[in-house]
């Protein structure tokens, strides 16, 4: 008799246990990085997902006079990155204010 906290499954009259599902304690994903002008690279991150472990990942550095644009759009060094996104950093233009 199969164990009953174990899931399971029914096909047509049959049925049958599933099969555990694979846990994982983390996977990777991969973005784009990169600074303008310059080199865009893609770095693999397999633990943190922030912004801020990309940009660190590339060797780059946020500071004072540069935007973080993720996907084009603008971000924050905490914000969270899933796989593909593109994260720039831009140097801030100023306007004739």
């Amino acid at each position: 008799m199969p164990d009953e906290r174990t899931p399971r499954t029914r096909r047509g009259n049959q049925e049958q246990q599933a099969a555990p599902a694979e846990v994982k304690p983390f996977s990777t994903i991969e973005v784009r990085v990169g600074k303008l002008p310059g080199r865009i690279e893609n770095i693999v991150l397999n633990g943190g997902r922030k912004v801020q472990d990309a940009v660190s990942g590339a060797g780059l550095e946020t500071g004072r006079g540069i935007e973080i644009r993720v996907n084009g759009a603008v971000a924050k060094v905490d914000d969270d990155l899933s796989h593909g996104d593109t994260v720039l950093l831009v140097g801030k233009i100023r306007g004739n204010r």
